[in-house]
């Protein structure tokens, strides 16, 4: 018995910590700029872009994502930002002001979003929210829009998720300054009970443009191998 044990632990899942952008998978307009960064978008007008990590992850498990997010340098003139998002496959959501999240179910989405639309009860500032299920509008959204800093400097601006599963707490930092807290049982009240999702960073403008990069700096989460099989959400590839 204990080596049918072992068997299923190495098997379903390993603590994985990497740098190598090669692990990503890039959809669209993405492009690698270097070992450790992509560029999600260019500063091209409706354009969009993802980069997906190949594994998928257990949400039973930590999680802990360093990255440094560079939004451009267009403030006034620079759209739309980027998503973080969780999501049962590989898939891509609608641009533009969806960011590559709207439309996504299930799925949990982390937004910097750059651009003010009206419509969607946006703030003037640059900001976060966290969202579900491909809802971009903010009376959906399951915490904020938090107001930011203007994120559209030519900077680099340090970014740590963590996800805490025995406390369920999801906890954002961003320029080394904690930002948002939010408890969820993710499993449940997200993925219907499934624990087993990939994640990447999808990013889009429209007829505002802005470069939206990513850099990584530290990863490490339960990596599931092989994949299992859950059902599925909708979205496209």
């Amino acid at each position: 018995m204990k080596y049918l044990i072992f068997f299923f632990l190495f098997f379903s899942s390993s603590l994985s910590a990497q740098l190598n952008i090669e692990d990503f998978r890039l959809g669209a307009d993405a492009r690698k700029l270097d070992e450790q960064s992509n560029r999600l978008v260019p500063e091209y007008t409706y354009s969009n872009g993802s980069a997906w990590y190949k594994k998928p992850i257990d949400l039973n498990q930590p999680f802990e994502m360093q990255v440094c997010l560079v939004l451009g340098c267009k403030d006034e003139e620079g759209a739309d930002g980027i998503v973080f998002v969780f999501h049962p496959t590989m898939r891509t959501g609608f641009r533009g002001e969806g960011m590559g999240f709207s439309g996504l179910i299930p799925s949990l989405g982390i937004e910097f979003d750059t651009y003010l639309n009206y419509h969607l009860s946006d703030p003037e500032a640059d900001h976060l929210a966290i969202m579900q299920n491909g809802r971009i509008h903010h009376a959906a959204s399951l915490l904020g829009p938090i107001e930011l800093p203007n994120l559209e400097d030519c900077q680099k601006h340090p970014l740590l998720i963590t996800w805490n599963p025995l406390d369920q707490i999801l906890e954002i930092t961003l320029d080394e300054e904690l930002r948002a807290t939010y408890e969820v049982d993710l499993i449940q009240d997200v993925f219907r009970g499934n624990p087993i999702v990939y994640w990447g960073v999808t990013a889009a403008t429209g007829r505002l443009s802005n470069n939206h990069d990513i850099c990584i700096k530290k990863l490490q989460f339960a990596e599931v191998y092989p994949p299992l099989l859950y059902p599925v959400g909708r979205g496209k590839e």
